[in-house]
């Protein structure tokens, strides 16, 4: 999706946890991480919001593939083991990203879900990237367009 730089300063009372899932998928499994299908980025239990992922799971039949073209997709049991980079996902799967990332911050606020925030929707730049392309309609992009090439990521977390 929209690729992050993660810059922020927290609060001293705050403890931020960097790189709590490593930096593959095997380390993050060794670390107890959980993957994340809104945002693909490995977490750590206190920046996982099952309930919430679990919903966006039952969202839809997502799907994935290799290719923006759909000639070679990907098996769901595949995509979300955290080892594929690069899949490509439908219009309809961003767009739905970023509304569930933004619930997924509120309930951090209101202290539903998990209270902490990971380091790739808990930045300001994400909430801009989300705003523009849902108020641009991604300038002519059909739901069912698959255009948007997702990472996977390994966030810091501990926005609180």
């Amino acid at each position: 999706m929209y690729p992050h730089q993660v810059n922020q300063v927290l609060p001293s009372n705050l403890s931020d946890l960097e790189s709590p899932c490593g930096s593959s998928s095997a380390e993050a499994k060794a670390l107890g991480c959980t993957f994340d299908i809104i945002s693909f980025c490995w977490l750590p239990t206190r920046c996982y919001d099952a309930e919430l992922s679990q919903r966006f799971d039952k969202l839809a039949n997502w799907e994935w593939y290799l290719d923006h073209n759909k000639t070679q997709p990907v098996a769901k049991s595949d995509a979300l083991t955290g080892e594929l980079d690069g899949l490509y996902v439908s219009w309809e799967y961003h767009v739905q990203h970023c509304v569930y990332m933004w619930e997924k911050m509120h309930r951090a606020f209101l202290g539903e879900g998990k209270r902490a925030l990971d380091g790739y929707i808990g930045v300001f730049s994400h909430t801009q990237h989300c705003g523009k392309m849902l108020l641009t309609r991604g300038e002519g992009f059909e739901l069912s367009d698959f255009n948007t090439r997702i990472k996977v990521k390994y966030p810091d977390c501990g926005i609180e």
